[in-house]
């Protein structure tokens, strides 16, 4: 071996956590045998081998993945020949459930690129211009006017591979590198250069990209030509939660021009004939959209609160008085000679309960002030007073009521349904009112609903929320306020929105809160402003009443292990 040789290879004693710098001289020659060419470096060059320090899993083995970084030098592929499609899903909820399988990537190496590519035998690179993470062992080059063929074989020891050149590849680089890995120095090596890869295992075939273009072209024709001769094959897949007749026309696209493809309805199955790669890629398909799908049972709960509060304070006083000679007190006037005064407010419909008829007393309170509370029989209470004289000349008549109703009513509605997903569904619960309607045709009778109503069409995400589109409904008749030919009109309470709601959990639509609260007074004038009597001249009412309408829903997804078993399985 010369010594240009052992310069290019690393040297066997270099440790895990060693670096060796290999400085060259300002102008030197090295002449390498076997046909190599003959390196002439103008300058300072110095190769630098950290091995170890920035390490990632993946040394001394092939970088995972094909090269391939987006430039046209990215190109890393096997023969065409060796590649097949594959139908592929990109699940949250699936990779949830394969978690195992996310814990056998986590293992790998930082990211300098993006997306790995599979490892084996690839296409073309170049023509698929997609990313990729590099996981070689990270080295430092500093090289000036370097024959390519050499830097090949220098990154060919580091990286553990064997790289094959053709006759066109060929010229000079220069380069200056730290920290980077080999294999993402190779691919922009090769960038610069207009040169591609095709890598089939440990094997890189290092050529320009004209010659790989031209060999995928020729893989694609050569393709294209067996599809047309390669014997046919007839396949009976069987569909269990989809419809076969709506995956038929998604899966007639995976057809060559031979393929074909029809349904049978009574057993709800697909019969498949075409090329045996093309009936794998249709299984595939089936397998990954006839799952299970997702049953949600919703559940609504609709609350209605209402409390009702009044009190009112009344009172009537009124009386007589008399001078007279009928009574014996005389005013001794000619004029006036008698003097009667009485209350009148007193009408046909005052309440005199609790005033007794005293001896000589007036048949007629003669309110003054009559102004009671509403009371009688289970509404408040009511207590009178009489006072009169000797001889009946002057009497007086006083009573006081009160009353005060409270009141608290609940109402808990909860209709429950169970559906697919995308499947509206909807559940309802009341009576149907007759109501007559009088025209020029005579009485005619329509019937309207009061009832208690649940619509709903959910829709489960990937990440297993619920999106629901919800129309809820609560109308009862109300036999107070009526029409007027007696019939009953309708309360209607219902809500209808959009909702994102997780699996189980448990929100809150939306609610009506309404509070109606007053204070009246029926009162004299004047008398009724002054402090303390003025208690005896006027009526206080207060009244508070407070409704409260309020709807719940909680979505839950009753098969959630069953929905995401077969996905998952289907991607293994």
């Amino acid at each position: 071996m010369t010594r240009g040789q052992d310069l290019m290879r690393p040297a066997p004693w270099i440790g895990s956590r060693s670096r060796v710098w290999l400085g060259l001289g300002a102008l030197f020659f090295v002449t390498c045998p076997v046909g190599l060419a003959t390196w002439t470096w103008t300058g300072l060059g110095r190769v630098a081998l950290a091995a170890g320090l920035d390490d990632v899993p993946g040394i001394g083995g092939p970088s995972p993945g094909p090269a391939g970084a987006g430039g046209p030098s990215g190109t890393s592929a096997g023969s065409t020949s060796g590649t097949s499609s594959k139908i592929t899903t990109s699940n949250p909820r699936v990779e949830a459930a394969n978690a195992s399988s996310a814990r056998g990537t986590a293992g790998r190496g930082p990211e300098v690129g993006a997306s790995a590519g599979p490892s084996g035998s690839e296409p073309l690179g170049v023509l698929r211009g997609g990313r990729r993470r590099y996981g070689g062992r990270r080295i430092d080059l500093d090289f000036k006017g370097a024959d390519i063929h050499n830097i090949l074989r220098l990154l060919a020891d580091v990286g553990q591979v064997n790289i094959v050149t053709s006759d066109d590849v060929k010229g000079e680089v220069t380069i200056k590198m730290r920290n980077v890995p080999w294999d993402q120095a190779l691919d922009v090596i090769l960038r610069s250069k207009l040169l591609g890869q095709v890598r089939e295992g440990n094997l890189i075939r290092v050529a320009p990209l004209t010659v790989l273009e031209k060999e995928l072209e020729q893989e694609i024709a050569r393709q294209k030509q067996l599809a047309d001769v390669l014997p046919t094959e007839t396949r009976i897949i069987a569909v269990s939660y989809a419809d076969a007749k709506s995956l038929q026309e998604r899966a007639r696209d995976l057809l060559t021009g031979r393929g074909r493809i029809s349904v049978d309805e009574r057993t709800n199955q697909l019969i498949v004939s075409d090329v045996v790669a093309n009936l794998n890629l249709v299984e595939d398909l089936v397998r990954n959209l006839d799952t299970q799908t997702s049953q949600v049972v919703i559940e609504a709960r609709i609350v209605e609160a209402s409390s009702t509060f009044a009190r009112q304070l009344g009172v009537q006083w009124g009386g007589s008085a008399f001078r007279d000679a009928a009574h014996g007190n005389a005013t001794g006037l000619s004029f006036p000679s008698d003097v009667a005064m009485a209350g009148g407010a007193t009408d046909a419909t005052a309440p005199q309960g609790g005033l007794a008829n005293l001896a000589g007393a007036a048949a007629s309170p003669n309110y003054a002030v009559n102004l009671p509370a509403a009371v009688g029989t289970g509404s408040g209470g009511a207590l009178g007073l009489m006072l009169g004289s000797v001889g009946g000349a002057f009497n007086l008549n006083l009573r006081l009521s009160a009353m005060e109703n409270t009141g608290q009513v609940r109402i808990l509605s909860s209709p429950r349904i169970s559906t697919m997903d995308n499947v509206e569904a909807s559940i309802e619960q009341g009576v149907s009112i007759p109501i007559a309607i009088v025209s020029a045709q005579g009485i005619q009778t329509i019937f309207v609903d009061a009832k208690l109503n649940l619509t709903v069409k959910p829709h489960v995400t990937n990440e297993g929320t619920i999106i629901m589109n919800i129309h809820v409904s609560r109308n009862e008749p109300d036999f107070v306020n009526t029409g007027a030919r007696g019939d009953p009109t309708i309360r209607k309470k219902e809500a209808k929105t959009v909702m994102l709601v997780r699996d189980g959990d448990t929100a809150v639509i939306g609610g009506i809160y309404q509070r109606n609260s007053g204070l009246s007074y029926a009162k004299v004038p004047f008398f009724a402003d002054l402090p303390i009597i003025g208690f005896f001249f006027r009526n206080r009412r207060e009244s508070d009443d407070r409704t409260e309408f309020l709807v719940f829903i909680t979505p839950r997804i009753a098969n959630r292990g069953e929905s995401l078993r077969a996905p998952a399985a289907s991607n293994r």
